[in-house]
């Protein structure tokens, strides 16, 4: 599938198959397709031994023969956990420093574009650009600062929120100086970069949306998974939620709850066999208990209707609960820029969709766009506590649905939004970062202050 006419880049992804975390999948995504566009892609990553959460080697399947992968070592999490880190970004600056060193004085690499989260990667990029003068994308999975959590009470911020934040102050501004271009999932996360800085005006920044890869759902109905989660052969209606549910959420999942509280006692006969699942609500390597869900389950009385799997559960396993589930629910987050990935398989996997979002979000735009379900959403003039009504009666209808109803969804609308489109859109990034000549004009000018 190589040709030797085709331009190089390397995607610097520590987060890479077989993890099935977003950033991960959305890095297969692009080295899947991007040969089609004349882009011969060299992923460097790390060996999965170096992953915190368990990954899934099956997941290896779904990469084409021919993408050369190099993956290097780590520090370890035993010594890292002492020093009180372990971000994989982190733990294989150094390693991965040393392998794009390794790339770029044997291969003629055009292009990098380093995928984040996770975030400390991005300085290779800019160490990079002084050494070899080769210019570099960034791309934006979410923002890597941003303002929510500096409005909570100290309590309920993130560990080591404050000095994680001071040391992103440093190296996002660090990172951007040079890069070529920018893309990101959403329009709003460059909205927020170039409010934050002023020197960004006239640097290119491009929306490419997540997307999702038609072909995983192909295979997880020739290869069914494993559902640890429910049997969906046990005659209750079974509506899932797979994906994070952090304090960003609480309010929006209270909201929730507090709809179903209110429709249940007028609708008893509705609840004898309904049962709502939240899977891999965090990211925490050891998640067993650490609940995002349940306490608020509890502070409404659902508890006995409402489980939840804090773990995350492998890419294919989560197809399958997706597919095997009578109805999903996205509950999003009060942070206006929340763009979820997982809207894209949720609504491949074809299932009657209710999501509850901010009126800023891209997701529920998209929901209404493609026909693929009903999004409900607040906002500065349509407050959370005004909404319970209408998740009642949307949660209603969610359960008297006939069994073989099916979205009408606008698939031909769907097209651009699979990995194919958006690995096409990149491509057209790179393209014009070739055309620029921002290379040559790199290469003349390499010289220490390039790091100033």
């Amino acid at each position: 599938m190589r040709n030797s006419g085709m331009k190089n880049v390397l995607i610097i992804a520590p987060e890479f198959t077989p993890s099935s975390y977003p950033p991960a999948l959305r890095a297969r995504f692009f080295a899947q397709h991007l040969h089609e566009f004349g882009w011969n892609p060299i992923v460097l990553t790390t060996d999965p031994c170096n992953y915190e959460a368990t990954s899934d080697p099956e997941n290896e399947k779904l990469l084409p023969p021919y993408l050369e992968v190099v993956r290097t070592g780590a520090l370890p999490l035993k010594w890292t956990r002492k020093l009180g880190f372990s971000d994989i970004s982190l733990r294989t600056l150094w390693h991965h420093w040393r392998g794009l060193n390794d790339i770029c004085c044997n291969r003629k690499i055009d292009l990098i574009l380093i995928s984040v989260p996770p975030n400390f990667s991005i300085a290779l990029g800019r160490l990079a650009f002084a050494r070899f003068g080769i210019p570099y994308i960034l791309d934006y999975n979410d923002p890597i600062i941003t303002d929510h959590y500096s409005g909570l009470p100290r309590s309920e911020r993130p560990p080591k929120w404050g000095i994680v934040r001071r040391l992103y102050g440093r190296l996002e501004p660090f990172a951007l100086k040079r890069a070529d271009q920018i893309v990101g999932v959403a329009d709003s996360y460059m909205t927020g970069l170039f409010s934050r800085y002023s020197w960004l005006q006239g640097k290119e920044a491009t929306a490419i949306p997540f997307g999702v890869e038609p072909e995983d759902f192909e295979y997880v109905r020739a290869n069914p998974q494993e559902n640890s989660i429910f049997d969906p052969r046990d005659g209750c209606f079974h509506i899932s939620h797979v994906g994070s549910g952090g304090p960003q959420m609480r309010n929006v999942v209270r909201a929730f709850f507090r709809g179903i509280q209110e429709l249940r006692p007028r609708s008893p006969e509705l609840f004898k066999k309904f049962r709502m699942h939240f899977v891999g609500t965090t990211y925490a390597a050891n998640a067993e208990g650490v609940y995002q869900i349940l306490p608020y389950a509890s502070e409404f009385g659902l508890q006995d209707i409402v489980q939840e799997q804090p773990r995350r559960v492998p890419h294919l396993q989560a197809i399958q609960i997706l597919l095997d589930s009578d109805a999903l629910v996205i509950v999003g987050s009060e942070a206006p820029h929340y763009t979820a990935s997982k809207i894209f398989p949720y609504i491949l996997a074809s299932k009657p969709l209710l999501a509850v979002l901010h009126e800023e979000s891209h997701a529920g735009k998209l929901i209404q766009e493609l026909r693929a379900g009903r999004a409900l959403t607040f906002g500065p003039a349509r407050r959370l506590d005004s909404i319970h009504g209408e998740i009642s009666a949307a949660v209603r209808e969610l359960l008297t649905l006939p069994p073989e109803w099916r979205p009408l969804s606008r698939w031909e609308n769907f097209e651009p939004y699979t990995a194919r489109a958006v690995t096409a859109r990149l491509a057209e990034v790179f393209d014009r970062t070739m055309r620029s000549g921002t290379r040559a004009e790199a290469a003349r000018e390499m010289r220490p202050e390039l790091l100033n």
